[in-house]
């Protein structure tokens, strides 16, 4: 099993979620991405497959996208990068 692409995302209070690319190199199974999402000391940890993956980012670009809808409204909310 070989592992590239780590990402990690959130804050040690509230929780944080981590990415993993997994690929098997005897090409057993597809690649796929390992979600572990932690919120106070309980992780939670997720195989997607590459449809879940698009999935997920759609969802999450609708989400974002009625976020910044919210946001130019009622002003500026929330985190900055």
């Amino acid at each position: 099993m070989h592992r590239g692409y780590l990402a990690t995302i959130g804050r040690e209070g509230t929780g944080w979620v981590s990415l993993q690319l997994l690929i098997d190199r005897f090409t057993r199974r597809d690649p796929a991405i390992k979600l572990d999402a932690t919120h106070f000391g309980t992780t939670q940890t997720v195989l997607l497959t590459l449809s879940h993956v698009d999935r997920l980012i759609e969802e999450l670009t609708h989400a974002r996208q009625a976020m910044q809808a919210q946001t130019g409204r009622h002003g500026r909310t929330g985190e900055t990068r």
